[in-house]
């Protein structure tokens, strides 16, 4: 009687635990990620998508409790093919050197996502809000975040670095805005 008390507690047990926490691998196929560069002066805002190379939910009681996600630099996709080449060199993301940037999600809190954004190895704090959805069996999280690119190292033509650029001067910041989809 002790051991079938015993074996039915260790089956309960192991089943809250499962249901508890639960990792998902992300679709990267229809996934992604969207990105918008700004000039300081004009309306010159050059846009562009990334692909996810990886990514794991991790599910805490049915509801998102973190995530990594890993971005594929040498997917940036920019419709200008010489900006596109200078967005990926030395003078910005040098993506043969740097070829991921990493999202950790930490915690979510009321629509906040908490964690870290590392890009050219360069991580900083991240907060941003999020939207989570489930249908259809599948689980979206979209988020838009404002970088600035030089806590990343990234300065080319930051009036903040460097003077008289007049309108060749680029936004510190840039746009990006997120989309990641898994099973639920």
């Amino acid at each position: 009687m002790k051991l079938k008390i015993i074996l039915l507690s260790i089956i309960c047990l192991t089943a809250s635990l499962a249901f508890a926490q639960q990792k998902l691998t992300i679709d990267i196929k229809n996934s992604v990620v969207n990105w918008t560069g700004h000039a300081e002066i004009g309306s010159y805002a050059p846009a562009g998508t990334l692909n996810f190379k990886e990514g794991q939910i991790i599910l805490k009681n049915g509801l998102v409790n973190s995530a990594l996600l890993l971005i594929d630099m040498k997917t940036m996709q920019q419709s200008n093919n010489d900006l596109l080449g200078h967005l990926k060199g030395p003078d910005f993301f040098d993506v043969e050197k740097y070829t991921l940037s990493t999202i950790r999600i930490t915690r979510v809190v009321n629509g906040q996502a908490y964690g870290q954004l590392t890009i050219k190895d360069n991580t900083q704090p991240l907060i941003c809000p999020v939207d989570i959805q489930t249908a259809n069996g599948r689980i979206t999280i979209s988020g838009k975040i404002i970088i600035d690119r030089t806590k990343y190292g990234v300065v080319y033509n930051s009036s903040s670095f460097f003077a008289n650029l007049g309108d060749h001067a680029i936004r510190n910041t840039f746009d990006v805005a997120f989309s990641v989809v898994g099973p639920q």
